[in-house]
């Protein structure tokens, strides 16, 4: 009852600069929308270090920054946000910026939270604390007010008969090796040990200056005293912004805003016409998707021109964008927050070079950009994806050029032999790159590639993937649909028949009939690499395959001794010998389970592909826990591998969550 009172008192509250005292009320008209949806992520932690990588945290609006609970064992924090998390350094600050403190004037002592009744939740868009001490309950909340404040609301209510007299202190002490404390103009900054990054705090009802220690490691502050009559409540708050000085001027705004954004995502995302539509247990892994993603967002910064995600905030090495999971975030974040969608797209093509070469990944600092390499090209597929969701034809038109020149790069760069079916390949002839630019790193297929030489700064492999060469004949076929909505026909026509050509050269040269699957070629003895890997059902999530083609392959799909394991569709047959742990070599990747049911679903298996869903919804670790998202999965178990909090599997369960099952035949 207390967090549903606090909830509905925080989005009505009247916030101004100067503190206001005003009467207890009872809950009504509680948002239910986002109660429902609590604690889907566990971000109750206080850093143990500056590179504590097993604490999560909280972030919105495309912030370089977060924050998190403090969990209950955690009582010297009770009354604080841990942190920030400094995501440009992969770092913590701080175990608390902001350490709030009441002194009770009446007994001359600091109340001791510790001792409190304390509720912590993190509700989508909002980290919220309730503490009861005696007849003295306090609400904290949380919310970013843009991409560049944190906000924070204090609220006190006297639930005694007795008058309280109290003064608010404030405290926070960073890391000894994270950066120090400043004081500007009597304004409180506290700089990481980059000297150009900053937060500024601002605590507007402080009524005296500053007080940092010797080492300027920690700071107090000590606000104004309050008296609170019985049943009367005290309202004030702080705020911490990243590289700017700034109060915000109309809190009650931001705590608004902030409401309506959070109870639209829930309902965009939550909308769907499928069997687990109306329940919540599905739902909750909905939201939990959309958490996740919003907590990779990050608004321009650096040499990032446009805003985007990163893969994944919870490790140091994925905090830039990456070409192919930006197709993938794309197609996802057009259901709810369809401008970031666009942006995260067009921040790839911001560095799209004079050839029509996208970059693999490219980073705040754009000397770190990798240009080594490309990534599979969907980005046809994305862009026209986002416009199914907002009928946006100017971002057609934006986008039209760029994608038509990134689809001639393939052939003028990774087709050596020049026969129309391309190859992986890098521009600086190594294997290592050519395998990143297939985006299956070490998958078995390319176990014995080598390296051919196509002009000074292009070399590709001695082998055409089926996969790469779908991914262009849908191109093709995408092509043609944008080409048509902006009325050009004859550019539709011409898509078309290439469309057509390269289909033709798929089926014949790359299925094998004995087997009935698509495999890679390998073009000096023109045999296939007979791998089974998910490659092989990219020509059913293409519509590239003949239907005749497509049911073998999905017999093969559908085999417990090949792909259908307690998880769906590992990337590689488990029957194969060299099946793995390894990287790609046999863990679940969430965008291959996706196309896997997606190729079902096409070739009308409709039925099979929601039993495969409800596989991947129930058997997964963590769904539906409290448990992050995972880079990938073992198939055999559901146990989550590798990376925490990673943006494409959030996007593809989001885009499972919401696939139209119907056949398409």
């Amino acid at each position: 009852m207390r967090i549903v009172f606090f909830w509905f008192a925080l989005t009505i509250l009247i916030i101004v600069q100067a503190c206001v005292i005003e009467k207890g009320d009872d809950a009504k008209g509680v948002n239910s929308d986002r109660l429902k949806y609590a604690n889907l992520l566990n971000v109750k932690n206080v850093p143990d270090s500056t590179i504590d990588w097993h604490s999560f945290c909280f972030s919105d609006q495309g912030a370089w920054f977060g924050f998190a609970l403090p969990a209950k064992k955690d009582t010297n924090y009770y009354g604080a946000f841990t942190g920030p998390f400094l995501m440009t350094e992969g770092k913590w600050l701080s175990k608390s910026l902001l350490n709030f403190e009441l002194f009770d004037n009446n007994s001359n002592q600091i109340i001791d939270f510790s001792n409190a009744t304390i509720e912590l939740n993190y509700l989508p868009g909002v980290l919220i604390q309730s503490l009861l001490v005696d007849d003295l309950e306090l609400e904290l909340a949380l919310i970013f007010a843009n991409d560049k404040s944190a906000l924070i609301n204090y609220k006190i209510t006297n639930r005694g008969e007795k008058n309280i007299e109290l003064t608010p202190k404030w405290k926070g002490e960073l890391f000894s090796t994270a950066g120090i404390f400043k004081l500007s103009e009597d304004k409180l900054l506290a700089f990481s040990k980059n000297d150009s990054t900053y937060f500024h705090i601002d605590l507007p009802f402080v009524n005296s200056k500053y007080v940092l220690n010797k080492e300027k490691k920690s700071y107090q502050a000590i606000g104004e005293k309050i008296i609170l009559t019985s049943n009367k409540t005290f309202n004030t708050y702080a705020s911490v912004s990243f590289n700017k000085i700034e109060r915000i001027n109309d809190p009650r705004k931001s705590v608004a805003d902030n409401t309506i954004r959070w109870n639209a995502y829930i309902n965009k995302t939550i909308a769907t016409t499928n069997a687990w539509g109306d329940k919540l247990e599905y739902q909750k892994i909905a939201v939990k998707a959309l958490n996740t993603l919003v907590n990779n967002w990050r608004k321009p910064y650096g040499h990032l021109y446009h805003q985007g995600l990163f893969p994944s905030y919870a490790v140091d090495y994925f905090n830039g964008f990456w070409a192919w999971d930006s197709w993938k975030h794309a197609v996802a974040l057009a259901v709810f927050e369809p401008e970031l969608a666009k942006d995260q797209i067009r921040t790839m093509f911001d560095y799209q070079n004079a050839a029509g070469m996208v970059a693999d990944c490219i980073y705040a600092d754009s000397s770190e950009n990798n240009w080594l390499n490309t990534k599979p090209p969907l980005a046809t597929w994305a862009v026209y994806e986002v416009f199914q969701k907002t009928q946006d034809t100017s971002f057609v038109k934006e986008m039209f050029s760029k994608l038509e020149k990134y689809h001639k790069w393939w052939y003028l760069y990774r087709d050596y032999n020049k026969n129309s079916l391309c190859e992986y390949g890098s521009s600086d002839q190594s294997l290592v790159a050519a395998k990143w630019e297939s985006g299956m790193d070490n998958a078995i297929r390319f176990d014995n590639s080598n390296m051919i030489q196509i002009d000074k700064n292009n070399w590709a492999f001695n082998q055409e993937s089926v996969d790469l060469n779908c991914y262009l004949f849908q191109e093709k076929t995408l092509l043609k649909e944008l080409s048509l909505i902006l009325n050009f026909s004859e550019k539709a026509k011409e898509y078309q028949n290439a469309a057509d050509k390269i289909q033709l050269l798929i089926n014949l040269h790359f299925y094998d009939e004995e087997s009935g699957y698509f495999y890679d070629l390998e073009t000096k003895n023109n045999l296939l690499v007979k791998i089974q890997g998910p490659e092989g059902w990219s020509p059913l999530f293409t519509k590239t395959a003949s239907n005749m083609q497509a049911q073998k392959v999905m017999r093969v799909m559908m085999d417990t001794t090949k792909f259908a394991s307690y998880i769906p569709f590992p990337t590689a047959s488990i029957s194969e010998n060299e099946f793995s742990s390894g990287y790609w070599r046999g863990p679940i990747w969430l965008d291959q389970t996706y196309f896997a049911i997606a190729s079902l679903v096409n070739y009308g298996k409709g039925k099979e592909a929601q039993q495969y869903t409800y596989q991947v919804f129930d058997r997964l670790e963590g769904l539906k826990g409290d448990a992050p998202i995972r880079e990938n999965y073992w198939p055999f178990n559901g146990r989550g591998m590798r990376v925490n909090h990673f943006s494409w599997s959030a996007a593809h369960l989001l885009m499972l969550y919401q696939m139209d099952y119907k056949d398409k035949e």
